[in-house]
Parts: structure tokens; sequence; C-alpha cells
């Protein structure tokens, strides 16, 4: 029997991939930053940023890592549209920030932290830009910036959309692993395909190289996305008696955060198809949608 290959954006796919395999983050991290000193040596962190105080919340986010320059980065996989994501993504790096203080630290040993954040959503319609870089600058002069925080997100959904992804390119060999896997794979096959840790990233995806229980936790997140499907149909048919999406009351945030996502696509002229393939929805319900 052939063996699955995995979704990298999947939880625990992308947590094997980028957090255990310190080549692959590195590659991946200068490509999205392009540092003028290239990471090259990295140690992983915890991914918890616990409280130091009563009353504050624990935050886990995917991947952290270190470099030797003392350089922080965090790398996150966000699938489901999340209320405030810029803020929190935000929060997480200022927490990291924050706590290279200690006893006898002087600020001037501060280093960096670089927030790196893919979405397989729409977050800005607006544009058809798909990688959008945040730093602190000055509003009356722009050219002056304050460099010690950088975040970066990058819409993988606009991305199934490019008709002039390049191959050559760094980034877009990482933006297309992620969009369509399969396609790195046959190209891994040809001789002239000399990235290697883009190879070992695909080789990666095969559930070979995973235990029994990543692999209930990759399928039990699977059946998750299986059962929002079921439920929005449910929901929505019960809010459309009411009128309008805001209609349902009932139901998980998240699973209301996924209807409204799926209707900001809607507006950004994504194809039903796409819409439902991208959702692991039925296209009936993506159609039921367009005339919310």
């Amino acid at each position: 029997m052939e063996r699955r290959q995995l979704s990298p954006l999947a939880d625990p796919v992308f947590k094997r991939v980028f957090g255990e395999e310190k080549e692959i983050l590195m590659e991946l991290i200068n490509a999205i930053i392009g540092l003028e000193h290239p990471v090259v040596h990295i140690d992983y962190l915890p991914p918890e940023l616990l409280p130091e105080s009563n009353g504050e919340k624990t935050t886990i986010v995917d991947v952290r890592c270190i470099d030797d320059l003392n350089r922080h980065f965090i790398v996150e996989m966000q699938l489901v549209p999340q209320e405030d994501l810029q803020k929190r993504v935000f929060f997480n790096a200022t927490r990291v920030y924050g706590r290279q203080i200690g006893k006898g630290i002087n600020y001037r040993e501060l280093q960096p932290v670089y927030a790196l954040c893919f979405v397989d959503h729409v977050l800005y319609h607006e544009t058809e830009r798909w990688k959008h870089k945040y730093v602190i600058i000055n509003e009356e002069d722009p050219n002056r910036k304050i460099t010690e925080m950088e975040l970066h997100f990058i819409e993988l959904s606009k991305c199934r959309k490019r008709k002039d992804i390049n191959f050559t390119d760094p980034l877009d060999r990482w933006v297309k692993f992620f969009i369509d896997p399969s396609f790195v794979k046959k190209a891994s096959m040809e001789s002239t395909f000399d990235y290697p840790n883009l190879k070992k990233a695909v080789k990666l995806l095969d559930e070979s190289n995973y235990t029994e229980g990543q692999l209930i936790a990759y399928d039990n997140y699977l059946a998750s996305v299986m059962s929002w499907n079921t439920t929005m149909m449910h929901q929505f048919d019960e809010g459309k008696a009411e009128g309008r999406v805001e209609g349902i009351e009932e139901g998980k945030a998240q699973e209301r955060e996924k209807f409204f996502a799926i209707i900001r696509d809607l507006k950004a002229d994504i194809s039903t198809e796409e819409i439902a393939r991208k959702y692991q929805v039925e296209v009936e319900l993506v159609e039921r949608l367009r005339d919310v």
C-alpha cells in the first residue's frame, strides 16, 4: 500500500519538519528575512512562553530558536483565521525581547527578535501583496527605523493564485513547498533539482517518518477540520433562518471564524472550488455563503 504524503500545513507535520531539523529551519529563516548576516547556527528553545507572574497567560508558539548572534526567531503556521492575529504575534515577540534582560544585563546587549508567521487565509484584502514586513519607523522620516523587532506575515492563500512563482528564488521554493508539496516532490526527483534541504523536507512528509502518536495527532487534526464542515453546515442552516450569519449564536468561536474567513475569501474573488479545498468543506456550503 502506498504511503501517505502528509500536509506540511498541519501542526504536527510543521513542527516535525521545522522544529527538529535545524538546517531546514535556518534555510527557511534566511529565505524570508534576507539578513545581512545569515543564520548559520541555531539552538531550539522551548515553545512555551511561561508566565512571569500570576494572571499572565502561557503562550505556545510552533517553533522558537536562537542563533549564535543571540538573535531570537519565532516561526508559526496559522491555518484558521484568528481574531487579532497580528496583536498576538507582536505580543509574543515583545515577551521574547523583554525576557532577554536579566540582572546585570545592559540594554545594549539586547538582540533583535524576528517573528515569522505563515497564514493560509487572506489577511489584507485591499492588496495583492502576499508578504508583509513590519518594523518600527519614524513617521516623519521613514528611513529612520528601529529594527530590534520584525514581524513577517506570508499569505499562502494568495500565493495559490500566483502565476509568477520562481523556483530559483529561495522564498518562492518554500512557498511552493507549502502550497503544492506534490509538485516539489516530483521536482526533487530531477537531477537538476539541487536543493538538499528542500528535498529532505519533502521526504519528511512521508508518513513513515512519524511515530504512531504523531500520526494519531495528525489524523485527529484532519478529523477536527472535517467536523467543522458538518457543524458549519448545520449552523449555517440555522443562521440562514435568521437571515444573516451573525444569527449563528451557538457553536465554537473557531467555527464561526471559519465562516467569516470563507466570506472574506469570496470577496477576494477566490474561486469556490479553491475555497472549498482550502477549508476542506463542501462546495455547496461555499456557494451558500456567496449570497450572504
